[in-house]
C-alpha cells in the first residue's frame, strides 16, 4: 500500500472518529435534556399531587371539624331539651301541689285572676275555672278580686278544662280573653326557660 493510500485511509478514519464523537456528544446532550425535561415533569406532577393531597387533607379536616361541631351542637340541643322537659315537669308538679292545697291554691287563683282582670278592658270581667275549683270563687274571693283589680267580677257557669288549674278571664261579652291557666303560663314562659338554660350551658361550655 503506497503512502498516498495510507494517508487517505488515516484521514477517513480520523474524520469518522471525529464524527462519531460529535454524534455521541450530541446524543448525550439530547439524552440529558430529555432527562431534565422528564425530571421537570415528574417534579411538577409530584408538586401538583402534593398540593392536591394537601388541599384534600385541609378540606377533610375542615369537614371533620364541621361534623364534630354539628354533633356537639346536636348533643347540646338534646341535653337542653331534656333539661327543659325536666324543668317544666318539676314546675308543673310543684304548681299542682300548690293548687291542690286549698289555702295556697285559692291564693294562687286570686293572683292569676287579678292579673287576667287587669289585662281585660272594661269595668267587669268573667272568670272561668275548673268545676272542682268553683267553690273557691265565693263572695269573699270576688270582693278581694274587685279591690285588687278595680274590676267587678262574676263566675261563668261553664267550667274550664285545665289540667293543673288556673283561671280564664274574659270580658263580659266574651270578645276579650286572657288565658291564665297554669299550663298556658308555663307555655308562655317556655321561651324564657329555653333561653336561660341555653345561657347556662353556653357559659359552662
Amino acid at each position: 500500500m503506497n503512502s498516498a493510500t495510507e494517508a487517505l485511509r488515516e484521514a477517513v478514519l480520523t474524520d469518522a472518529r471525529a464524527r462519531a464523537y460529535e454524534i455521541t456528544q450530541a446524543a448525550l446532550k439530547s439524552a440529558q435534556e430529555i432527562a431534565e425535561k422528564v425530571e421537570g415533569v415528574i417534579a411538577a406532577g409530584r408538586a401538583e399531587t402534593l398540593a392536591r393531597a394537601e388541599t384534600e387533607t385541609k378540606r377533610r379536616r375542615q369537614q371533620v371539624i364541621a361534623e364534630a361541631d354539628a354533633q356537639v351542637r346536636q348533643e347540646q340541643l338534646a341535653v337542653r331539651e331534656t333539661l327543659i322537659g325536666e324543668v317544666v315537669d318539676a314546675a308543673r308538679t310543684k304548681l299542682a301541689e300548690l293548687w291542690a292545697a286549698p289555702k295556697t291554691g285559692r291564693a294562687l287563683m286570686l293572683a292569676l285572676a287579678v292579673e287576667g282582670a287587669q289585662a281585660i278592658s272594661g269595668e267587669a270581667v268573667r272568670l272561668v275555672v275548673r268545676g272542682a275549683d268553683r267553690a273557691w270563687v265565693d263572695k269573699a274571693f270576688l270582693d278581694a278580686l274587685g279591690r285588687a283589680s278595680g274590676k267587678r267580677a262574676e263566675l261563668a257557669p261553664e267550667p274550664i278544662d285545665a289540667a293543673i288549674g288556673g283561671v280564664l278571664v274574659t270580658s263580659i261579652d266574651g270578645r276579650e280573653r286572657y288565658d291564665n291557666t297554669l299550663e298556658n303560663r308555663l307555655a308562655r314562659q317556655l321561651a324564657e326557660i329555653r333561653a336561660a338554660i341555653w345561657a347556662r350551658m353556653s357559659h359552662a361550655g
